[in-house]
């Protein structure tokens, strides 16, 4: 048990991260998935439609709706459990902003694979576009294409996070 623990302090924000990183892409396809669901539902579109005028609105709502909800939940475990050396005394507000700014950015890629890759994915394997599972048919195109953008913008949200929001305390020249 003291290996485990001794790795766990040596890599402690990596494992934090990639904990906190994991409960935010489930918070955040929980709501994606609710959102593009019920949107379809009430839209009309058969659940293993994916192109169209009004797929296009349901998809976009959903990837809005889906990322508010996904960087608010991972600003506030990231500046509380994950980026424990950063610098405290940074107001909120503000560094909010440029945390919101960074996810910006990795939502134009999470919004790019999923929908090209969901596209790409089903013009290669129609077949997985409506799969029959409990009596609902889903879309594993789309499925796939999320969990490929999912780790790619883990990635670029810790680089972005580490190297310009949470940035650790500068320490006093001594001259």
């Amino acid at each position: 048990m003291g290996k485990i623990k001794d790795s766990y302090v040596k890599h402690r924000e990596i494992v934090n991260y990639l904990f906190f990183g994991l409960l935010t892409t489930f918070v955040g396809w929980a709501v994606y998935f609710a959102v593009l669901l019920g949107g379809k539902a009430v839209a009309g579109i058969p659940a293993e439609q994916t192109e169209g005028g009004k797929y296009l609105l349901v998809y976009t709502v959903a990837q809005i709706v889906q990322w508010i909800a996904a960087v608010l939940f991972a600003y506030f475990t990231n500046r509380r459990w994950v980026f424990t050396d950063a610098d405290k005394s940074a107001p909120m507000l503000p560094q909010l902003g440029l945390f919101a700014a960074g996810r910006l950015v990795t939502l134009g890629l999470d919004y790019a694979v999923t929908l090209f890759g969901g596209m790409a994915l089903s013009a290669i394997v129609p077949k997985l576009n409506g799969v029959a599972i409990f009596g609902k048919n889903l879309n594993f195109n789309e499925i796939t294409a999320k969990i490929i953008a999912a780790v790619i913008v883990i990635a670029g949200n810790y680089v972005f996070s580490k190297l310009l929001v949470f940035r650790k305390r500068k320490e006093k020249d001594e001259k």
